[in-house]
């Protein structure tokens, strides 16, 4: 194997010694023969959530919008809603006011409109969403495939078990 650009990296950990590469660029990756439980779930959690936000920013490159950009365009794509409802649907991914911040871009791009206190999809936002969607169905298929089926339902299960258990 070539390991050319490569550092090998040792970590210790509850006294277990786990082999990470890492490339000369940062990026860490895993080792195949590292156990699981040799490091904590938030640590698993936050590896899992950065990776899946680089596989949005690899589907979104060149197109404009993010992840979060996504994400008010799909809830908005669900029926029209006030600035509330959309806050409080993507409180887990930013703050109000953040998310108050990305409407106001998106009313400026004119993909979104707000008439009586209600946002909506303009003809262009809901244009723009239709042209993600098949980008983000890939990125779900990718995440999805990573498990097979019954493992990847177990899991989701399992982590909104742990939300709830921790509220």
């Amino acid at each position: 194997m070539d390991t050319a650009g490569f550092e090998l990296f040792y970590r210790a950990h509850h006294g277990r010694l786990a082999t990470v590469l890492a490339a000369t660029t940062g990026d860490l990756h895993v080792a195949r023969d590292e156990d699981p439980l040799s490091r904590p779930i938030g640590w698993w959690l936050k590896e899992a959530d950065t990776r899946i936000d680089g596989a949005f920013e690899a589907a979104f490159a060149g197109t404009g919008p993010d992840r979060r950009r996504w994400q008010l365009l799909s809830s908005l794509a669900a029926g029209p809603a006030s600035r509330q409802d959309i806050a409080a649907a993507l409180d887990g991914f930013d703050d109000s006011a953040g998310i108050q911040v990305v409407v106001d871009e998106l009313v400026e791009r004119g993909w979104v409109e707000q008439e009586h206190h209600r946002l909506r999809l303009t003809p262009a936002g809901a244009q723009r969403h239709a042209e993600l969607a098949t980008r983000v169905d890939g990125v779900r298929r990718r995440v999805a495939g990573a498990l097979p089926q019954e493992e990847y339902a177990a899991l989701v299960r399992l982590l909104a078990r742990l939300v709830r258990g921790l509220d």
